[in-house]
């Protein structure tokens, strides 16, 4: 992780993330062709079997609901439990998110995606192994309400399936933040901001790269008058991912020697 840490202070690492966003093209089992990429992902995206758990949402938004309280009251007790969480859940999104069956393109998969939440997942795992973070909220400050307020927007999605505003607490048991990267993203990188710098600053970087690349594709549903709401629950992505990369290559923050760099 140490020459993870180096290479993500070279010039060439963001030319790599920019050039497999062309190179990992998705794949499906039938009708491929470059003109039907778009529609590939398109596909894929929405017949992933996140968008098909039906009643297991309660199971997983409880299970994620009770493990941020037991963070929040526990604290550094239940840090390597955290950890391994929060890397499970990576391993799962980029498999019941990015890949499909459909009747036009057989099984399909959006090969990139997968690919960077498993990057994401592989710099969790390693914190889980040797954990660095330290979870006491000592970093807790005013500047950072905008931050917790956008995260929580995220996590409890308050649009129904038509985009409509719903604020009852109770459907939050029914909908499926606790399984998507783009709306648990924030929260985690929120949490990493409340405890600077006593975190995996490697852990911290790579998940805020990677929040920031997918925030900037799900800018897309702005395009359509029908899907705006769909945009704006993923700015939270966007914003967070953004203050935290900045967060992450500044010196004041890590006091110029940052922690953790030595996994």
């Amino acid at each position: 992780m140490e020459k993870l840490n180096k290479a993500t202070n070279r010039w060439w690492f963001a030319v790599v993330l920019v050039v497999i966003q062309s190179v990992l093209l998705p794949f499906a089992s039938k009708n491929f062709s470059f003109s039907e990429i778009g529609g590939i992902i398109s596909a894929t995206l929405s017949n992933a079997p996140q968008t098909h758990l039906g009643c297991w949402n309660i199971l997983f938004q409880s299970l994620s609901l009770l493990i941020l309280i037991m963070l929040c009251v526990c604290r550094g007790k239940v840090r390597t439990f955290f950890n391994g969480y929060v890397a499970i859940s990576y391993v799962v999104f980029a498999f019941i998110q990015n890949v499909a069956v459909t009747e036009r393109y057989g099984f399909s998969m959006v090969t990139v995606n997968m690919a960077m939440f498993l990057f994401v997942a592989y710099v969790w795992i390693c914190e889980t192994l040797r954990p660095k973070n330290v979870y006491d909220f000592s970093n807790f400050k005013w500047k950072y309400v905008w931050m917790i307020i956008l995260a929580l927007f995220a996590y409890l999605c308050p649009f129904d399936s038509n985009g409509t505003l719903d604020f009852n607490p109770i459907h939050f048991f029914e909908r499926n933040t606790a399984t998507a990267f783009c709306l648990t993203t924030p929260l985690f990188l929120t949490i990493l901001t409340l405890n600077l710098p006593k975190v995996n600053i490697v852990t911290y970087r790579i998940t805020a790269i990677i929040g920031f690349i997918i925030g900037c594709y799900n800018m897309m549903p702005f395009l359509n008058p029908s899907t705006v709401y769909v945009g704006i629950v993923h700015l939270p992505l966007l914003i967070i991912s953004l203050y935290c990369i900045v967060l992450s290559y500044s010196n004041k923050v890590w006091n110029t020697e940052p922690v953790a760099a030595d996994l």
